[in-house]
C-alpha cells in the first residue's frame, strides 16, 4: 500500500519516459546523512530507557514531480517525511540537515509549504470546496493572489483530483491507489533506511538485477513491499542476490538491501550531487530571510471566526440544542418558584432555594464547553503548525466566534424566563443587574472548562479536573448569594440593611471577583494552547 507522497511541481529529472504530472517550477529538496533517534521505555514499570534509531544516515534528493515514498510500516516513511517539513522535535535528530534549494531549513518552511498527513484531518461540517477554500484563503497571500485566482486554484485541485461531482458535499474522499505508474520518482525504505531511490519506471529493473522476480499480473506496489518485508527471495543467483539472500552472516542490524542500494550507481550519482552542493552552500541565515504569514492578522481573525460560525450553524449539538435545553430548564425553574409569596419566611427561603438552582443551572449547564478544544486538538495542531494561522486567531476566534454568541445569548434567554415568572422586581436596573451577574457566573464557568480543555488531551481527565473546582463552586454557594446583593426582591429590604450586605459595593466587588476568574481562565487557556506541543 501507498503510505507516502510527496509533490513538488515540476516534472521530474530522473523520469525519461512518463509524463510529468505537473508543468509548473517547484523547489528540489535535498537531505543529507539524516540520523533520527528517539528513547524509549524498557517495560511499563522501568526506569531505564534505551536509544532507538529511526532514521539511519539517510541523504537523497527529492527533484520537482510527483515523489512517492514506500516501504512497510514502522521503515521511516513518516519519519523522514517530518524531518524534512520540520515537524519532528529537533532534539531526536542528531545529524544531518535538510535543503531546499541549496537553502537550509529552518522552521519557516512549514509557512510556505504544504504537508498532507495520512489521517483526515478536515472541518467535518463544511464541504469539500469549503475546505480548499479556506486553506487557499490562508496559505496563498492575498498580494500575489486575487480572490478569482484562488477560486481557479481551488477548482484546479477539485478538477486535478477527481472530486467535481463531491466538490459541495461533506463526504470523505478516498484517493484509488492503482497510481504507482503515475509517480516520477520513487523512494523505497526499511528499518529507517534507503534501499532504492530514482526513477520509478526503473525500480523494477533495479530490483530484476538483484535477482527479484515481478509476475506480469503483480502489482509493482505489492511487490516492492513484499521484496522490503523479506517475504520474497532472489530467484535468480548472483554476487548480489547471494548478499541478499545470506542476511543472517551481516553485521547485526545492518540492511542488506540497504547496502546493496549504498554501493550502486543510484546512490553514488546521489552521492556526488549532494556533495556538490555541500561544498556551495552557505550556512548564513539572516532575519531578512525569514518568511511571514501569508495573510494578516485581522484577515485570518476573520476567515477562522468565520468558519467557527458556520460549524456552529451546522452543529445542532452546539447551538440549537442548548439554546432549547436552556428554554426548558427556564421554564422548568419558573414553575417550580412560580410568582414566590413575600412573606417572611418563606420569601427568603424560596428565592434562595431558586437562584441556588439558576446558579448551578448556569455552572453545570456549561459542561459541554470542555469538549471545545479536546475535539478540535489535533485540527488546530496541524492548522497551526501548518502555517494557516496564529495561536492568538485561532483563541479570539473561539472568543468571539462561540463564547460571546453561543453562552450569552442562552443565558439572557434563561434568565429572563424565570425572573418574571417567579415575580421578581419589575424594574428595568434590577432586572439589567441580574442578567449581568447571570452571564458572568456562566463566563467564569465557560473560561474555567476552557482551561481545562486547552490543558488536557482527553475527555476522561477533563470530566475529572473541571468537576471538582465545580462542586467547589456549589458548596460555597452560601457565601456567595446573588440575592444578597442584587436589588431583585419586591420585600424584605430592611432585613438586608440590618445584615449589612445590602450593599452596592459588595455587588460590585462581586462582579469584580467573577470578571477576574473570567480574564485570568481565558488568559491561562491561550497560554496553555501556545504551549500544546507541535512536533511529532
Amino acid at each position: 500500500m501507498l503510505d507516502e507522497v510527496l509533490v513538488n511541481e515540476q516534472p521530474s529529472t530522473d523520469t525519461e519516459e512518463t509524463a510529468p504530472c505537473f508543468q509548473t517550477p517547484g523547489p528540489t529538496v535535498t537531505f543529507h546523512s539524516l540520523r533520527y533517534r528517539i528513547k524509549e521505555r524498557l517495560g511499563m514499570f522501568s526506569r531505564q530507557w534505551v536509544e532507538k534509531d529511526i532514521l539511519r544516515d539517510v541523504s537523497g534528493i527529492l527533484s520537482p514531480g510527483m515523489n512517492a515514498i514506500m516501504g512497510p510500516t514502522g521503515s521511516g516513511k513518516t519519519s523522514l517525511l517530518d524531518v524534512i517539513a520540520g515537524r519532528k522535535d529537533p532534539k531526536g535528530l542528531k545529524s544531518g540537515q535538510v535543503l531546499v534549494d541549496n537553502t537550509i531549513v529552518t522552521s519557516d518552511l512549514r509557512l510556505c509549504s504544504a504537508y498532507v498527513v495520512q489521517n483526515d484531518i478536515l472541518m467535518g461540517t463544511l464541504t469539500v470546496r469549503e475546505n480548499l477554500a479556506f486553506s487557499a484563503n490562508l496559505r496563498l497571500s492575498r498580494k500575489e493572489y486575487s480572490s478569482a485566482d484562488k477560486q481557479m486554484r481551488v477548482d484546479s485541485v477539485i478538477q486535478e483530483l477527481g472530486l467535481k461531482d463531491c466538490a459541495d458535499t461533506k463526504d470523505h474522499v478516498t484517493l484509488k491507489t492503482g497510481i504507482i505508474y503515475q509517480f516520477d520518482h520513487l523512494t523505497l525504505m526499511n528499518k529507517g533506511e534507503i534501499i532504492y531511490a530514482g526513477a520509478a519506471n526503473k525500480a523494477i529493473t533495479y530490483f530484476e538485477e538483484l535477482g527479484y522476480k515481478c509476475e506480469p499480473f503483480n502489482n509493482p506496489a505489492d511487490f516492492f513491499l513484499d521484496v522490503t518485508n523479506g517475504t520474497v527471495l532472489p530467484q535468480i543467483h548472483n554476487n548480489k542476490s547471494e548478499m541478499c539472500s545470506n542476511s543472517d552472516e551481516m553485521v547485526e542490524n545492518e540492511n542488506p538491501l540497504a547496502v546493496i542500494y549504498r554501493k550502486s550507481p543510484h546512490f553514488l550519482n546521489v552521492k556526488d550531487r549532494l556533495t556538490q552542493i555541500s561544498d556551495g552552500l552557505d550556512p548564513e541565515v539572516t532575519k531578512d530571510d525569514r518568511v511571514g504569514y501569508a495573510t494578516p492578522f485581522y484577515y485570518q481573525l476573520m476567515l477562522v471566526s468565520g468558519r467557527t460560525v458556520r460549524h456552529i450553524l451546522r452543529n445542532p449539538q452546539t447551538s440549537y440544542a442548548q439554546l432549547f435545553l436552556n428554554i426548558f430548564f427556564g421554564i422548568l425553574v419558573g414553575l417550580i418558584y412560580y410568582q414566590i409569596p413575600h412573606t417572611l419566611p418563606e420569601a427568603l427561603q424560596n428565592r434562595t432555594g431558586a437562584f441556588f438552582f439558576l446558579v448551578i443551572n448556569m455552572v453545570f449547564g456549561n459542561l459541554s464547553a470542555v469538549e471545545l478544544f479536546i475535539s478540535e486538538r489535533v485540527l488546530f495542531i496541524h492548522e497551526n503548525s501548518s502555517g494557516f494561522y496564529r495561536t492568538s486567531v485561532y483563541f479570539l476566534s473561539k472568543v468571539f466566534a462561540d463564547l460571546i454568541p453561543n453562552r450569552i445569548l442562552p443565558v439572557f434567554i434563561f434568565s429572563a424566563i424565570p425572573y418574571f415568572m417567579m415575580g421578581l422586581k419589575p424594574d428595568v436596573e434590577a432586572f439589567f443587574l441580574y442578567c449581568v451577574t447571570m452571564s458572568m457566573i456562566s463566563l467564569s464557568a465557560v473560561s474555567l472548562a476552557f482551561l481545562i480543555s486547552a490543558s488536557v488531551g482527553s475527555f476522561a481527565m477533563a470530566n475529572i479536573l473541571i468537576a471538582l473546582p465545580y462542586v467547589v463552586m456549589m458548596v460555597s454557594l452560601a457565601e456567595q448569594k446573588i440575592y444578597r446583593h442584587v436589588d431583585c426582591l419586591l420585600c424584605s429590604k430592611k432585613f438586608f440593611k440590618n445584615t449589612c450586605i445590602f450593599s452596592l459595593v459588595r455587588f460590585t466587588f462581586n462582579q469584580v471577583a467573577l470578571t477576574g476568574i473570567m480574564c485570568v481562565c481565558l488568559l491561562l487557556t491561550y497560554v496553555q494552547l501556545r504551549r500544546i506541543s507541535r512536533w511529532k
